[in-house]
């Protein structure tokens, strides 16, 4: 065994020397086991990202706006007499040093690096106080920006493959291709189209299997403004997940959902939001069938000029389409809270509360017509606190630190006077630190580690993992 782990461990610090630098993305560090999170760990980081990105999506909504207004402005220069003309090309001008102060776009970039976990238990089959795994992924990316002055278009093509240095018949590789559009028409309808095909290719030692996935994720969206104050939003999404090889071929599944939202903005400084979803999953062995539904409501303002506050609450009930498929009641309620120290320094706080009622029916193997329901009562508290801060003139850091307690009540009805009904806790607490050092205006490297613990009741609870993570990305 220690022989063919040897080479691994080369290669891997190979081309961890070679990728001495950072790629922009990592992806979920607690909760990237699929099997261990019951609580839909992927929609509570959406969640947690509609809050931090808040700011952000404000800032280009802004720009927008602006080149707006001064495309309106280049054309009505045309018809005016000499006094007026001189009187709006200042104007020209101030509105274009505005839009100065906003990110310029990056029309070719090139992302390449690799990250490193070890003293990782994730792949053991007997988790509790096992020996690390070690496992390294390298990343490469393309982007363009094709946009033009009318039309949106960003095109990314990644690669990635992964390594498992203990586990070698754990080893997948990934190609992952996007596209992003976004148009106006008739000056009050915008209109956005996400695209992305995935397809990774793995090996399953359990039945010497190759296993091929195939991920498609389409995205549209229109919204039209009705006033300054008031829009429409209407969004729709399609996923499928194909499996192409006969073993796995029954896991196939999809999921549509369409979503009409309205936003009202108050002031030019705050805005509230009304949503609601509503979906369909289906799988190929029709076991798991659901429908799903949402309403949520949310806020965003400006408290002072330095502080913007987020808050958001929703309510999701799935209906199950098949026996085996559980019913289930979601509550999220969540704030943030960005603060803008100074210009060289921004706190970022997040609260989140999830509630998670489900019935399940649990079907009698000896007798079919023998179905008991459980219920299950899931609690999820989680605590972001994030700090950039830049160090120097080329220089910026980031920390982050979670804490996440996770807490499991289940009923049975079956059981008898003596026992109880059990109860579970977990609790999580990553800590990520990141470096990012811009060498040249076209060039910058990113420095990245992350730690995350897990502990909990049951002995396959406790997770730990380390993450290096090196990368470098260009601009053109």
């Amino acid at each position: 065994m220690r022989k063919k782990i040897m080479p691994r461990l080369g290669a891997a610090f190979f081309l961890g020397g070679f990728l001495c630098l950072a790629p922009a993305r990592v992806y979920g560090v607690v909760g990237q086991a699929e099997e261990w999170d019951p609580f839909k760990e992927a929609d509570l980081k959406d969640f947690h990202d509609e809050l931090v990105h808040e700011e952000e999506k404000k800032e280009m909504a802004q720009a927008d706006e602006i080149r707006g207004l001064l495309k309106d402005k280049k054309k009505e220069v045309s018809g005016m007499d000499k006094e007026q003309k001189q009187i709006a090309e200042q104007e020209i001008k101030n509105i274009e040093k505005e839009l100065m102060a906003f990110p310029k776009r990056d029309r070719i970039r090139f992302e390449t690096g690799g990250q490193y976990q070890y003293d990782s238990n994730i792949k053991r089959n007997i988790i509790h106080k096992e020996k690390g795994d070690s496992v390294f992924d390298t990343t490469g990316t393309a982007l363009f920006d094709l946009s033009g002055r009318k039309t949106d278009l960003r095109f990314e093509v990644t690669g990635a493959k992964q390594w498992n240095i203990h586990f070698p018949e754990k080893d997948f590789w990934l190609g992952e291709e996007r596209i992003r559009t976004r148009r106006k028409y008739l000056r009050r309808i915008h209109h956005v189209l996400n695209s992305r095909v995935a397809r990774t290719s793995s090996k399953t030692p359990e039945i010497d299997e190759k296993k091929i996935r195939w991920d498609s994720y389409q995205n549209t969206a229109f919204n039209y403004a009705f006033s300054r104050k008031l829009s429409m939003n209407v969004e729709a999404n399609a996923n499928k997940r194909l499996f192409t090889t006969e073993p796995f071929d029954q896991d196939s599944a999809w999921e549509v959902n369409i979503s009409p939202s309205a936003f009202w903005n108050f002031t030019p400084k705050s805005r509230a939001s009304l949503g609601y979803t509503y979906g369909a999953n289906r799988i190929r062995t029709k076991s798991t069938n659901t429908d799903s539904q949402e309403v949520r409501v949310g806020y965003f303002g400006k408290i002072t000029g330095k502080t913007s506050l987020s808050a958001d609450i929703s309510y999701g009930h799935q209906t199950p389409k098949a026996i085996e498929a559980p019913e289930v009641n979601t509550i999220n309620v969540g704030t943030g809270l960005i603060w803008q120290k100074s210009a060289k320094s921004q706190w970022t706080l997040q609260l989140l509360r999830s509630v998670q009622n489900t019935t399940s029916n649990q079907v009698s193997q000896t007798n079919p017509n023998l179905v008991t329901k459980i219920d299950s009562h899931f609690t999820n508290d989680s605590i972001s606190l994030s700090l950039n801060q830049r160090l120097g003139r080329k220089l910026t850091g980031l920390m982050t630190l979670n804490f996440s307690h996770l807490r499991t009540h289940v009923s049975n009805p079956t059981a008898t006077q003596d026992e109880v009904d059990s109860e579970t806790r977990q609790i999580s607490f990553p800590l990520s630190l990141g470096l990012t050092y811009q060498m040249k205006q076209w060039l910058r490297l990113r420095l990245g580690y992350t730690f995350s613990y897990r502990m909990g009741d049951e002995k396959s609870d406790y997770y730990r993992s380390h993450n290096l993570v090196a990368g470098i990305y260009s601009i053109f």
